[in-house]
């Protein structure tokens, strides 16, 4: 019996012109690749001198292609892609297959300013990543591809993603810019540098932005807790000041410091396939009930949702103090110290698979607060003790750079230390399966009619469960990179990083043995010692109170080295050829909601074998080509695997047990490869005019997958594993992005006016590891709804259109036009398979929008 995959995993896991190319390719005829500074080794380098693969963008890029969020550059991007199953404050990254499962550390570390995002506390997606507002008055966006570990501050195993700002310069100048269009579109940008005398400057920046969601809501109620804006709207204010201080010629000091707070109704999936007759689990007629969901959503359009939650919200607010040191302290010494303070607070109430079933056997009551459900709860998170994430991370580095003057030999050592802290409690209370009138007091329990072909009678509908957690992390390394030239044209690379990491939770849960409010009281089964008391949840005595008698407090330590070695070749100027080696890992932790001893989980480790080319050439068409291919062997990897009561369980006294609710827990299982290539061109074929293009080609295949061990006495009995020899779930195998930019030639007076498009093409992917079969009986026939193919993301294309007109009339003030998804192509982000259930889902990303955007500089 195939068994459902991937509802059980996120039911389960619940509760607890523009391409990737070179920025010259989007900025002035007269710049070119070897123009393009990166820091992808933590020092300024040419970019086609530097042995990684590298896509960047420059601001333009961004403006023009109207990305606000840092999701947004996913779209364009070969070999990287997002994960926004909580919408877009929630993002977290996967570059190379390399993807990150719930309440696991990122396998992408994104870096703003050098330092790294602050963290989230790991009940649920949220942190280690950039905020809404986070892309505006950048110098570019660096994305690193391959494991980074050696030189980069957290572990991480897919690459890194580095946000670089414009620092202040000495010149007095500014902008203000203001943005309007569809969905009622507004936006409001400025920027201030103000150097106060030839060692001083500050710089200030801010950005407010507003727009109805995407989504139509049609429930009858749930309009969210910001207003009928519609799902997927955008609200957020961000706020930035810098500051530049040379204190004398050898010893700089840079400070910024970032606020950014957003908040929204959230996203949430709509019903795109509907299975009627089919029961979930023999009892729920599922299949019925989202049909008539899916016909009602039809009458509106393809981004139509149903919300029944009335205070549906995906809220952050963040904010992080950055300070950098950096002494030359000789001709061939330069040290630098970085310190960073940041906190991370989210809240994310939502259903996780967009159902809103209407049936008139179940009693819904009338709902006056966030705790009251209406409508068939499939499955529904809920932060009713305060936060989804409430974390603070403080940073501090220590490096060292050698470049002895006329020397072969240069390095980099360095010491890493990262303390992250609760700031609260953090977690989620998830109902399933559920309608309730209040989830404080798990007033849940009603009887639902079973179908003609179950037993007769009826039966109890719907469980809850509830977690609490405060996390701390202690991550601390030491790490030193020296690379020699062996001759004018072949270089040697060689680097090591030794990580200690630490993971403390003090976790407190609750799970239901029964339908009228009584609860397991504790930690994970077999965890803890308080794992056999039960309490029941009373209007006087509120689940809430309830938590603060079930505690159990874990730790898990891990530790490894990671490594680079690599040559470098360049058998002309223009032309750099590479090989390498790398070591990546990713720390061990707790599966803080696990339900047994199938947690701690261990540390996981890939071994990455790349080589690749970067050429520039001038001459009548001046271009550049680069060109990498990749393999990986990734073992011990970290999956989330989700777990079932199928067998019947007694107690002492020969008495059935209820049932236990699906969950799901962090797992070593198996090994896996990803193996593929990424290619860019950009041309200047004639004055004016830029053409680019990326490709991304990825193959990953499950090669061995080694099912856990339950405790003893633990409920669950079954794993749901995916098969040996499918892909990587949510790992895309193609992605082509070509981009075309053309400036007409006209006199200065007049401006510069480029039009620019760009076509985005994905391949279908696999979303989920496997499916069930629906199965209904309709007119007394078997049916069997299929679910092989389920779970497959279909391909998708999309183009984007943008006008410029820069300096207008020849005064300082810039014009633009742009519009995404022109041909309002139907995408989906991601796929529920539901198959045995009687429905799927899918979350949908943006339809046509444009808008219209005016600068205005000044200054020097």
């Amino acid at each position: 019996m195939k068994h459902h995959h991937r509802t059980i995993l996120l039911a389960a896991s619940a509760l607890g012109g523009f391409s990737a190319m070179p920025a010259w390719a989007q900025s002035s005829d007269q710049q070119g690749a070897n123009d393009i500074i990166v820091t992808a080794q933590r020092i300024e380098q040419r970019l086609q001198d530097v042995p990684v693969s590298i896509s960047v963008y420059n601001q333009d890029t961004l403006d023009n292609n109207n990305v606000s969020n840092i999701k947004d550059i996913a779209a364009f991007t070969p070999g990287l892609q997002v994960n926004n199953r909580y919408g877009a404050d929630s993002t977290n990254f996967s570059i190379r297959g390399f993807t990150q499962e719930q309440r696991t550390t990122a396998t992408v570390g994104v870096y703003f300013a050098d330092v790294v995002a602050p963290r989230g506390s790991g009940a649920s997606f949220g942190g280690d990543g950039a905020g809404p507002g986070a892309l505006f008055d950048l110098q570019n966006v660096q994305v690193l591809k391959g494991p980074q570990g050696t030189l980069f501050g957290r572990n991480s195993t897919g690459g890194a993603v580095l946000l670089v700002p414009k620092k202040p310069t000495d010149l007095l100048e500014g902008y203000v810019e203001a943005t309007a269009g569809d969905y009622d579109l507004m936006g409001l940008q400025a920027v201030l540098n103000v150097p106060l005398s030839d060692t001083f400057k500050l710089r200030f920046g801010g950005e407010r932005k507003k727009r109805d969601g995407y989504l139509r809501n049609i429930g009858n109620l749930g309009d969210g807790r910001y207003g009928n804006k519609g799902m997927g709207n955008l609200d957020y204010i961000t706020l930035r000041l810098s500051a530049l201080a040379n204190l004398t010629p050898e010893l700089e000091n840079y400070t910024v410091a970032t606020y950014t707070h957003s908040k929204s109704n959230g996203v949430i999936p709509k019903i795109i396939e509907a299975f009627p007759g089919v029961y979930a689990s023999g009892l729920f007629p599922f299949g019925d009930l989202a049909t008539a969901q899916y016909n009602r959503e039809a009458e509106y359009g393809p981004w139509t949702v149903s919300n029944r939650l009335p205070d549906s919200a995906s809220e952050i607010e963040q904010w992080q103090i950055i300070n950098t040191t950096t002494w030359l302290a000789s001709d061939s010494l330069t040290v630098k110290n970085i310190l960073s303070y940041g906190e991370f607070l989210g809240e994310t109430n939502l259903d996780l698979f967009g159902t809103y079933f209407l049936d008139p056997r179940v009693p819904y009551g009338s709902e006056t607060s966030g705790s009251q459900v209406t409508g068939f709860a499939f499955t529904h998170i809920n932060p009713f003790t305060g936060k989804t994430n409430a974390q603070s991370t403080f940073v501090a580095e220590l490096q060292l750079q050698g470049h002895p003057s006329g020397g072969r030999l240069t390095w980099q050592a360095g010491a890493y230390a990262e303390i992250s802290d609760p700031l609260g409690k953090s977690g989620v209370q998830t109902a399933t399966f559920s309608a309730c009138n209040d989830i404080d007091t798990y007033d849940c329990s009603f009887q639902f009619i079973p179908p003609p072909t179950s037993p007769a009678g009826l039966f109890s509908l719907g469980s809850i469960n509830g977690q609490l957690s405060r996390t701390k992390f202690r991550d601390y390394a030491l790490y030193g990179q020296a690379s020699y030239d062996i001759t004018d044209k072949l270089k040697f690379t060689a680097g090591i990083r030794y990580t200690w990491d630490k993971q403390t939770t003090d976790v407190q849960q609750l799970r239901p043995i029964a339908a009228a409010g009584i609860f397991r009281c504790g930690a994970p089964i077999g965890v803890s010692n308080t794992s056999g008391t039960t309490v029941t949840a009373t209007t006087e005595f509120p689940i809430e109170d309830i938590y603060d008698g079930c505690h159990d407090i874990q730790s898990k330590s891990s530790k490894a080295p990671t490594w680079l070695l690599g040559l470098d070749y360049k058998p002309i100027e223009d032309v750099l050829l590479y090989a390498k080696w790398t070591r990546g890992y990713r720390q061990g932790g707790l599966s803080i909601f696990s339900p047994d001893t199938t947690q701690p989980y261990e540390e996981e480790k890939v071994d990455t074998y790349e080589i690749g080319a970067k050429t520039s050439w001038y001459g009548p068409v001046p271009g550049s080509f680069n060109i990498s291919g990749f393999y990986n062997d990734f073992t011990n990897q970290q999956l989330l695997l989700g777990v079932q009561d199928i067998e019947p369980n007694f107690d002492e006294n020969g008495n059935l047990l209820p049932t236990a609710p699906p969950s799901a827990s962090i797992v070593n299982s198996g090994s896996s490869t990803l193996k593929g290539f990424e290619a860019e061109l950009n041309l200047r074929p004639f004055e004016g005019m830029r053409l680019s293009a990326a490709y991304g080609y990825l193959k990953t295949k499950i090669k061995e997958l080694v099912a856990p061990t339950f405790a003893p006495g633990s409920p669950y009995d079954t794993v749901t594993l995916p098969n040996v020899g499918d892909p990587i779930p949510n790992a895309q195998p193609h992605k082509l992005t070509l981009s075309a930019n053309y400036t007409l030639p006209l006199p200065e007076s007049v401006g510069d006016i480029t039009f620019g498009g760009t076509f985005i093409y994905t391949g279908k992917f696999r979303s989920v590891a496997d499916g069930a079969d629906g199965v209904a009986v309709v007119d007394g026939e078997t049916v069997v709804y299929s679910s092989d193919g389920a779970g497959i993301v279909p391909a998708t294309k999309v183009l984007n259109l943008n006008v410029n007109w820069n300096n207008v009339g020849g005064m300082p003030i810039d014009a633009a036009l742009f519009v995404t998804n022109v041909t309002k192509e139907v995408v989906y982000l991601n796929i529920n398979e539901n198959t045995s259930r009687g429905f799927r889902s899918a979350l949908l990303g943006e339809p046509r929008m444009w808008g219209l955007r005016l600068k205005y500089r000044f200054g020097q």
